[in-house]
């Protein structure tokens, strides 16, 4: 890198750190309250993502996954070739006084094809994709309750 880009790079950085210039995300402490009806795997990874040194000032009751496969094609054979998943949670969010500030079913999809013809290996890669789409409503969740958070 020449001295001048340097300087360009140096003098921006100056600049914008004087101005105030600031990510715009706010990096608030979220914790929360997982009530579930039965102990599914999304309330108990939801539970990991929060922080738990802050104040719990939100209530969230989670109903059971809802996890639905179906058959997107065929092989010239009549094997199954691929899949479409999905995966639906019911989730209900509490503020401190027990007001609703949220109810909404979130769910999530994703295609997926066969790659082998064990059944063993099927099953593993079905199971490894719902826990991809927990974690990407997970995601979503923790997005919504974020922006609950900053109001």
């Amino acid at each position: 890198m020449s001295k001048t880009n340097f300087s360009i790079l140096i003098l921006t950085t100056l600049l914008l750190s004087s101005c105030g210039f600031h990510t715009p995300i706010k990096n608030t402490p979220l914790n929360a309250v997982v009530v579930s009806a039965n102990a599914n795997e999304f309330a108990q990874e939801l539970q990991t993502r929060f922080n738990q040194e802050a104040m719990q000032n939100l209530t969230i009751q989670i109903g059971s996954e809802v996890q639905k496969q179906q058959t997107s094609s065929y092989t010239s054979s009549n094997s199954v070739n691929s899949y479409t998943l999905s995966l639906s949670v019911p989730v209900k969010v509490f503020n401190v006084d027990q007001k609703l500030l949220l109810s909404q079913d979130l769910t999530a999809s994703l295609h997926l094809n066969k790659i082998t013809s064990s059944t063993q290996a099927d099953r593993l890669q079905i199971e490894e994709s719902y826990t991809q789409l927990r974690n990407t409503l997970i995601k979503k969740l923790i997005r919504r309750l974020s922006k609950l958070n900053e109001n």
